[in-house]
């Protein structure tokens, strides 16, 4: 007799057994991956596991078992920490992996080879590769959970049920019915199918069900695709390659890569193949695959795929010389796609398609620099069950600014049709109304979405747009019938009505719209961008370029005049005096929007303002907290926007002056202990939303003290030639060779963030070093020490990516410790931002730093400078081990036993304790962390009431013996305990 099946148990037993299990009855676990990992297409590549040491787990308690199973290892515990720290104690052995195999050979000669050889009767041949930028992802709080049951497995996770069941059913070599899909309540991520996928493998080990957070978050900058085609003596594609670098090959679960590598094979990989009919064509890999592009990324880069067909046969019949619509037409066998095809032309007014005949569409007769792009695309939507085709094409109208390269979107037209649909007129022009008498709602449906597409093409300078919510950003999005992307009309209402949408909008139809808008740009300018966006810095200077021509034909006399304007604007930035800006009154805040606003907000929360504009507990903005600089004390003035004694008066111009030259509004010069020189690598709208928002908090009537430094520091005009010397006030400009997140964390770290003012050594006239070995390479700020933060850091183990951000993000990383002094507020700060930002900030540090060793050997060192620190018998120096036995070991001596408050740090791991100076060390014991950078960690006392300056000495010498054994013994210690006590004494007294 066969057991019940789960499903028909759950839905007798009633819709509670669909949620997942929870409490005690759920064991957590922890998976280990090979670095380097790789795969063909077929299957894992990568380095393969030879033996694990157990040996770090004894006396562990709450660990429930070790599973390995190919190259797939996993640890069960009571405890998601318990878990991790078993993780972190196994010692796995790998070998270098498959330096290639057959395939993986194949699709490389392949990818060298020349262009495909085939009937093209001596025609031309085309090649072209095309770039799309893959967003980071965030997987913090992503989890799977699985549940075996008489046989059949519930799984409980963030990924497609089609998907998830077709993997599973693999993996395990089970009937799809027997693997059960349930809803999670998470949003849909692509770390989830790995996640589940290892949940499943351990809960069949252990027998109990099992949850696994998502620990492998796709890692791709970008998404490459390489298309080469020969072309017949007509100019039509007779055949085509498409290399793939990984990206748009749907991989299976790493558990299957992992641990059925000699069991069952996988099937071949999915690609989406070209919607056109070619004589010849295949698609391959390029290389072998990282394992960096989870399972779940084909499904978000399917943008990329339709950009780089739809880019290259645009590009086929401009070579060719046939109109696009026409050369699409003759490849595509689909009378489905071929009908939508001409209906959208038809419906966009296409020259060619009712008998007009395609020349009339010369560029002659149209605006300058005005153009119009044609993409289609035909692709299977598996996001909802069951999976259905879905057809979709674009016409996009753009004008190209001629001497900025800014491109502005003037009108779409969007067509979409799907499987089970009978009705298949579903055209939709976007300059229509969403109030049309037929299908309104669709139709608003359909804006929402094209509206998104065309903002992620053309988003203009919105760095912190992010920090809204999606339902905030949507609520604000213009109805359809309004401008959409100024300045040019936008996407305006007509007065035609629009045919009914048959289809129900599916986000596979938005495919083309990068392909259309490219197309377009390329018709208007003549440029071809094979990368979007298609308003970053790269692309503006590229459409500006195309016009340089005309531009270099000016008049000399006007090179001339510019010259000598730019030679004026020199002399002038070196006077010792400025031109006050007169004062005006309350800027109408109705002209900036609650976006605009709240985008200030997160450039504020970014530079930290209301931490130097803050005295002790004064009103937050209003000024007086005196800042310790070696010429002197300075106090920050106040900024909220009261009239008399604030900013109240100050228009935007004074405002960006300040921000970005140094000068107050009334013509002074400010000193640079205000970060001007980081400022001013903000980008104007930027600057404008900061201006929108400090001028839209309370005003506060304050007055805090007057800077008066001694000579020659109080001689402000001295302050024009110091800039003159040392002040780059250029606006950040991106790195085109660097990716988006790299580019996104130089500007916040550059710019808003200004990390240099502590973190970068200054010269004896008080300018940060310039050069990239003095980058961050280490300062101080306010008495403690701003350690190094590229390649001269001094921690004991290196910092990653991923400790960069635990650290900029909570204020506490494992292996390096946690945020106190100066450090702290910047860490609320950075609490603000969007988790994107502070990703690309851990991105471009972690950059700066060598690459850090495999997790095994940091693991290994871990290991090394913890044991190297356990207490034996060496000699200590006198009475420090006492103190610290009095006054640390509650919290420090052991790692193992609860913490008494919140986190706890390794002191052999602690860069404070490794450094070249005392300071930080000294500062944290005197003062305590009474205000922790984050809920959680904890606080620590303060014990320079209790103990004397001979007393903090022998602590920090045995603290430096115990727990930095490889360092040389600071040198007097007892000498800079008083001299930092005296300092914060004297600084105290000024407040």
């Amino acid at each position: 007799m066969t057991a019940p099946r789960p499903g028909a148990a759950m839905r007798a037993a009633g819709a509670s057994d669909l949620a997942p299990p929870s409490g005690a009855l759920v064991l957590h676990g922890a998976v280990l991956r090979p670095d380097g990992g790789s795969w063909d297409g077929s299957r894992y590549t990568g380095p393969r596991l030879r033996a694990i040491d157990r040996s770090g787990l004894q006396g562990m308690t709450g660990l429930v078992a070790v599973v390995a199973e190919g190259s797939f290892v996993g640890v069960v515990a009571a405890t998601p920490e318990l878990a991790r720290q078993a993780g972190a104690r196994l010692a796995l052995d790998w070998d270098e992996g498959e330096a290639s195999n057959a395939r993986a050979a194949a699709w490389r000669r392949q990818a060298g080879a020349p262009a495909p050889q085939g009937r093209h009767d001596g025609g031309a041949t085309l090649q072209a590769t095309y770039a799309w930028p893959v967003p980071a992802v965030d997987q913090a709080g992503t989890w799977a959970i699985a549940s075996w049951r008489d046989g059949d497995l519930m799984v409980w996770a963030a990924a497609p049920a089609a998907t998830l069941r077709a993997d599973l059913a693999r993996l395990w070599n089970l009937p799809a019915d027997r693997i059960h899909a349930l809803p999670s309540g998470q949003r849909a991520h692509p770390c989830a199918l790995d996640a589940a996928a290892d949940a499943s493998l351990l809960a069949h080990a252990v027998g109990r069900p099992v949850r696994v957070p998502a620990t492998h978050a796709p890692r791709m900058p970008v998404a490459a695709h390489t298309l080469r085609a020969a072309l017949d003596a007509g100019g039509a594609i007779a055949t085509l390659d498409w290399q793939d670098d990984g990206s748009g090959v749907a991989r299976p679960s790493m558990a299957r890569l992992l641990a059925r590598q000699d069991g069952v094979a996988p099937p071949p990989p999915r690609h989406m193949a070209p919607h056109y009919a070619f004589a010849d064509a295949s698609v391959g890999l390029s290389a072998r695959a990282p394992l960096d592009a989870s399972p779940a990324l084909w499904a978000a880069t399917q943008p990329a795929r339709v950009f780089a067909l739809e880019s290259f046969i645009d590009e086929a019949a401009a070579a060719a010389g046939v109109d696009p619509v026409a050369y699409r037409l003759q490849h595509l066998d689909d009378a489905r796609g071929a009908a939508l095809v001409r209906r959208v032309a038809r419906q966009a007014q296409w020259p060619g398609i009712d008998g007009e005949p395609a020349a009339s569409r010369a560029p002659a007769q149209r605006p300058a620099r005005t153009g119009r792009g044609f993409a289609y695309a035909c692709t299977l939507d598996d996001s909802a069950e069951p999976a259905r085709r879905v057809w979709s094409a674009w016409v996009a109208e753009v004008a190209v600014d001629a001497d900025s390269g800014a491109v502005a979107l003037s009108r779409v037209v969007v067509g979409h049709d799907a499987d089970g649909v009978h009705d298949n007129d579903g055209v939709h022009d976007a300059r229509t109304a969403p109030g049309a008498p037929t299908a309104a709602l669709a139709a608003a449906l359909a804006a929402a979405r094209i509206r998104d597409a065309a903002g992620r093409l053309l988003p203009g300078q919105a760095p912190f747009d992010g920090g809204s919510s999606r339902a905030a950003r949507e609520e604000a999005a213009p109805p359809l019938a309004v401008d959409l992307l100024a300045p040019a009309g936008g996407i305006a209402p007509a007065g035609d009505a629009v045919a009914p949408i048959a289809a129900p909008w599916s986000d596979a139809a938005t495919l083309p719209a990068a392909a259309a808008v490219a197309n377009a740009i390329y018709d208007a300018t003549g440029v071809r961008l094979r990368a979007p966006p298609f308003d970053s810095a790269a692309a503006r200077r590229s459409l500006a370029a195309a016009d340089r021509p005309r531009r270099l034909r000016r008049s000399a006399y006007a090179w001339l005049g510019g010259a000598a304007a730019a030679a004026a604007g020199l002399i002038m930035s070196a006077l010792p005096w400025r031109g006050a800006i007169a004062p005006v009154s309350a800027p109408d805040l109705s002209l900036y929007s609650a976006q605009a606003i709240e985008r200030g907000r997160l450039v504020a929360a970014a530079g930290d303002c209301v931490v130097c504009h803050t005295a002790p507990g004064g009103t937050p903005n209003a000024g007086g907290l005196a800042l310790d600089t070696p010429f002197g004390t300075i106090y920050s003035t106040n900024i909220t926007p009261d009239a008399d004694t604030g900013i109240g008066n100050w228009s935007y111009a004074a405002f960006d002056r300040a921000m970005r030259q140094g000068v107050h509004r009334d013509g002074r010069q400010l000193y640079p202990a205000f970060p001007y020189t980081s400022f001013a690598k903000l980008t104007e709208a930027d600057m404008q939303a900061l201006y929108a928002y400090m001028m839209s908090q309370p005003a506060v009537r304050s007055e805090p003290p007057e800077t008066r430094l001694a000579f020659p520091y109080n001689l402000r005009p001295l302050m024009a030639g110091w800039n003159l010397l040392f002040h780059d006030g250029q606006v950040y400009q991106p790195d085109p060779a660097q990716s988006l997140a790299w580019n996104r964390g130089a500007y916040l770290v550059q710019g808003a963030g200004h990390c240099g003012a502590c973190h970068t050594p200054r010269n004896a006239l008080g300018a940060e070093r310039k050069g990239l070995s003095a980058l961050l390479a280490g300062g101080e700020a306010e008495g403690w020490e701003a350690p190094a933060l590229n390649g001269l850091s001094r921690a004991p183990v290196p910092w990653t990516e991923d400790d960069l951000y635990a650290y900029l993000r909570t204020g506490f990383s494992e292996r390096h410790g946690v945020a106190a002094g100066p450090m702290a507020p910047v860490i609320h700060g950075l609490a603000e931002l969007p988790d994107q930002d502070v990703r690309a900030m851990a991105v471009y540090l972690a950059s700066l730093n060598p690459p850090a060793p495999e997790a095994a050997a940091q693991a290994a060192a871990v290991n090394t400078l913890e044991q190297a620190s356990a207490p034996d018998a060496r000699l200590f120096p006198t009475g420090g081990e006492r103190l610290f036995q009095g006054a640390c070991a509650a919290c420090h001596e052991t790692r193992a036993a609860a913490p008494l408050f919140g986190a706890r740090p390794s002191l052999a791991l602690n860069t404070n304790l490794h450094s070249d100076k005392p300071d930080n060390l000294i500062q944290v014991i005197l003062n305590g962390i009474a205000d922790p950078a984050g809920e959680g960690l904890g606080y620590m006392p303060a014990f320079g009431g209790s103990l004397d300056d001979a007393q903090v000495a022998q602590l920090v010498d045995y603290m430096r013996v115990r727990f930095a054994p490889q360092r040389p013994a600071w040198t007097d210690v007892a000498g800079r305990v008083g001299e930092l006590r005296a300092a914060a004494r004297g600084l105290a007294a000024t407040q």
